[in-house]
């Protein structure tokens, strides 16, 4: 939407047809300004609402994106990725199928990919934690991969993925007294 501003009233026709949403003349009053900004915020949320209610079906997040690689653009599914390493400006993502080499950075992928689907558990490394099978000291065991873990992310893989899920001895024992 285009507002017009000018102090020649003789280019208002010109306006109107390039489809100008209004025209103020200078000297502009603020009121004026005020009724013109108001007027085209009612009918940019007019023109949201008929756009939703004519598309009723919810908008459903996807659960894929795409990549370019070599040549091409793959098609990543999320579920399918085991783990993504960070090269500085490129990351390799890691598939059951087979490893893609973007131009990608990690820090634009940590911020698109949605949390706790997918941790950080190294600042080179973002890994999906469905499909984590286990834990061995500083490593994250994914399939026979064994991704890296540090000082800095052990806690937050360990809360993420062990925390709720850790089944314990909850055996009470009663000492009785001799």
């Amino acid at each position: 939407m285009v507002i017009l501003t000018t102090a020649y009233p003789n280019y208002a026709l010109e306006g109107f047809q390039l489809n100008v949403f209004d025209y103020l003349l200078k000297p502009i009053t603020f009121d004026r300004f005020v009724q013109s900004a108001n007027k085209a915020k009612d009918y940019h949320r007019l023109l949201h609402q008929s756009m939703s209610v004519s598309s009723p079906k919810a908008e459903v997040e996807a659960d894929y994106f795409f990549i370019k690689c070599d040549l091409k653009y793959e098609k990543l599914f999320f579920e399918d990725i085991l783990y993504i390493e960070g090269m500085q400006n490129y990351v390799t993502i890691f598939t059951s199928k087979r490893k893609y080499i973007t131009l990608l950075t990690l820090k634009a992928l940590v911020q698109y990919l949605s949390s706790p689907t997918f941790i950080r558990g190294h600042k080179s490394y973002l890994v999906s934690s469905s499909k984590i099978k286990g834990i061995d000291g500083n490593e994250i065991i994914i399939q026979s991969h064994r991704i890296p873990i540090s000082r800095n992310y052990r806690d937050q893989v360990l809360a993420t993925v062990v925390s709720n899920r850790l089944l314990k001895n909850n055996r009470s024992v009663l000492v009785r007294g001799l």
